[in-house]
């Protein structure tokens, strides 16, 4: 079994350096550290299954043995991206592959060049490091996938009451608003009917895409069930949830989705709630159901407030 590393140094306006090692896994490395260390370092890896926590425990324990320096994770496959530490002039990034499978991009930095015997150790670490992160960034995988609708690719609904929940308690905590979106593709039963299924889910699909553009990124968007969105917006007031609302209403209405040439006309209804005083998170999504009928009933594609 082979560890790829790519190893590439940079000095500042100094050219780079390109060169791949490979360990074998299966072989004990050179005696550049102790086995005391090496245990240590294993241990310390394998105390979290998350991604940032792994990185963490390996930097803390890289600096103990090359001094001063950064590290900079980064996997674009997974979207991950983390730094422990400053920039700093003189680099030397790795890029790890384990049996044929990228796990990211790891980048040592420091304020002095990085010598032979520096990266000869930093080598070694990186072996300890593998398979944690290989494990790290499988549960990861796994957990996101548990957490997601597969067909629209939002959260799913199960993960949105744990958050609501937990931004409820938050907001409460810290005395901060917290607003929540409930959203309603119009007369989808309709588009099912006419077109079929298979464009029912691109429509499902295309109103979900249009949601997250208009959103920010400490917005969540989740799937709610069937035709039914629910966006949580925390640090905002009612009026703030209202303006997103309306800009998701238009988003939706002026796109295009186009079967075998014909244009399928999709609007969306929304209501807002803002949490109030001593609500829980499920009287918080009941006043926004609520505000959603009466966008309904009001004819649709528009957006409803308790103050309307």
């Amino acid at each position: 079994m082979t560890i790829h590393a790519e190893a590439s140094t940079e000095t500042g306006a100094i050219g780079s350096l390109h060169a791949i090692t490979a360990f074998e896994a299966d072989t004990p490395p050179r005696p550049l550290l102790s086995d005391s260390t090496v245990l240590r370092i294993s241990n310390a890896l394998q105390s979290s299954l998350y991604v940032k926590d792994v990185i963490h425990a390996f930097t803390v324990e890289a600096r103990r043995i090359v001094r001063r320096i950064s590290l900079r994770y980064r996997n674009r496959g997974e979207g991950v991206a983390f730094q422990e530490g400053r920039l700093q002039l003189h680099r030397c990034t790795y890029e790890l592959n384990l049996l044929g499978k990228s796990l990211g991009e790891l980048t040592f930095m420091r304020s002095q060049p990085f010598s032979t015997d520096d990266q000869a150790l930093i080598e070694v670490m990186l072996c300890a490091l593998v398979y944690p992160l290989r494990n790290a960034l499988m549960y990861e995988r796994a957990l996101k996938t548990a957490l997601t609708d597969p067909l629209t690719g939002v959260h799913n609904r199960g993960s949105m009451e744990q958050h609501l929940e937990h931004q409820v308690l938050v907001a409460v905590r810290h005395n901060t608003p917290l607003s929540v979106l409930m959203i309603d593709i119009d007369y989808f039963k309709r588009i099912n009917d006419t077109y079929g299924h298979v464009v029912g889910d691109a429509v499902l699909t295309e109103v979900a895409k249009a949601i997250v553009k208009c959103t920010r990124n400490s917005d969540v968007v989740f799937r709610y069930g069937g035709e039914e969105f629910a966006v949580i917006l925390t640090n905002t007031r009612s009026a703030g949830a209202q303006l997103l609302a309306q800009r998701i209403c238009n988003a939706v209405a002026s796109g295009r989705i186009e079967v075998a040439g014909t244009q399928i006309p999709v609007t969306v209804s929304v209501g807002v709630a803002e949490l109030a005083p001593g609500e829980g998170s499920i009287d918080l999504l009941e006043r926004a159901d609520k505000q959603l009928y009466r966008a309904k009933v009001r004819g649709r594609n528009q957006v409803v407030t308790p103050d309307d």
